[in-house]
Order: C-alpha cells, then structure tokens, then sequence
C-alpha cells in the first residue's frame, strides 16, 4: 500500500488546436475541487444537516518563464496583454496514468473548461515566473486520453486484469 506520487498525474492545456504538457517549467498544480455547502437545522434537532450543493473547482500554478513551452507562452500572453473573457478560455485535462483504459496507451482523463487567471509575474531570484489559477467554468467530464496523439474522448472503460 503506497501513496500516489505526483507523477501519476499528466496535467495538458489546450493551446489553439492541440493539447500541450504542462510538464517542464511547472513546479506547482494544485487542484482544489472547494466543495460548497449548505446546512439546515430542523426544530427537532441540536445539530444541523449538512450537505454539499457543489464545487467551486479550480486549480492553482507556479510555473516558470519557458519561452519554448507553448502553454507557458499562452499562459503569460493572457497576463501580459490583460485579456478577459472568451480570450482566457480553454480546455484543461488531468491524466491518470495509473489508470489504463482498454486500448494500449489510453488512459482515464477529466476535462474541465477554464478560464485562466494570470496572477502574479514573479522574480524567484532573477528568473521570471507567473503564478495563477485555472478557474473551473463547469462539471468535469470523464473520459480517456491517448497519449501519441493526445486526443480526449469521452467516456473511460478501465482495464481489468
């Protein structure tokens, strides 16, 4: 019995038409799902009922400037040129490969569509950086991902034994 490692887990971002790594120059991706709740308590009871009613997701990052990343590029045009909206949005998968699907070199994904907000550009000791957040903009879908040709289909069939 062992703890996941971090890397079980392949984290892409959608640039233009193409999923990109989010590998080399990322030293932070933090998912927090931020489960919202509500409570209610009845006149016959001493405690509330809880529930969870959703979730807030988002995941936060520290990458540093990499000029020949494609999805560093795309992230720190986003901060340096301001943009809003539709301009920040794009797809953001999570990998499992600790999950295999039924085809050799598939694996179970979740896609989520993010709008990402460029925070801060950092100086970490003379090299630059850009911290931030990709910021959920609905429920994730489960899918499979094919790692040669870095194509997402919905739906994940796992592998068995």
């Amino acid at each position: 019995m062992g703890v996941r490692k971090r890397k079980v887990q392949a984290n892409y971002l959608k640039v233009k038409e193409a999923f990109e790594l989010l590998g080399a120059g990322f030293t932070e991706l933090n998912e927090s799902p931020s489960a919202q709740t509500t409570s209610k308590r009845y006149i016959n009871q001493s405690s509330s009922s809880q529930s969870v009613t959703g979730y807030e997701w988002g995941t936060s990052f520290n990458t540093d400037q990499i000029n020949s990343e494609k999805a560093i590029e795309f992230i720190r045009e986003i901060g340096e040129m301001q943009k809003t909206g539709a301009e920040t949005e794009t797809e953001y998968l999570i990998v499992d490969l600790d999950k295999q699907g039924t085809a050799e070199g598939t694996f179970r994904a979740r896609k989520f569509k993010v709008a990402i907000a460029v925070d801060s550009f950092d100086d970490n000791d003379g090299e630059l950086g850009i911290s931030g957040n990709f910021l959920g903009q609905s429920d994730p879908v489960e899918g499979t991902f094919t790692l040669i040709s870095k194509e997402f289909a919905e739906e994940f069939t796992p592998k068995t034994v």
